[in-house]
């Protein structure tokens, strides 16, 4: 069981945030629907149980911030890749590197919607 069962990054444009998500993540999002409300969805398993699932949704209540916590995301391939893209994408890089040891490496940026946002691989 993971801590974790689901999150939502909050998006202003959900097409900018596809756009940009779908740069830094080498394409590994895709358009969902849920009840009358469009969603990104992150390509991975969870839905199987093997990984904790999660959305980017534009909703009233939610709005981006880089006050708080950090969710840090599967960078999907090297993380200099994924941070090499951030920037053309629309987003800012804030910390390029954290070298974890043996958990890898992390990056912190802001998201093209104005969320603070980790970025986590195992691959430097």
């Amino acid at each position: 069981m993971n801590a974790i069962q689901w999150f939502e990054i909050p998006a202003l444009d959900l097409e900018r945030a596809f756009a940009f998500y779908s740069t830094v993540l080498n394409g590994n999002v895709r358009k969902g629907t849920f009840g009358s409300g469009d969603l990104i969805l992150f390509n991975v398993p969870f839905a199987t149980g093997e990984a904790v699932g999660g959305s980017i949704v534009v909703r009233p209540d939610l709005k981006p911030t880089t006050d708080g916590g950090v969710l840090y995301l599967h960078a999907f391939g090297a993380l200099s890749d994924a941070v090499g893209k951030v920037e053309s994408a629309g987003g800012k890089v804030i910390v390029p590197e954290i070298n974890l040891g043996k958990f890898g490496y992390a990056s912190i940026i802001i998201d093209s919607e104005g969320n603070k946002i980790g970025l986590l691989s195992l691959d430097r």
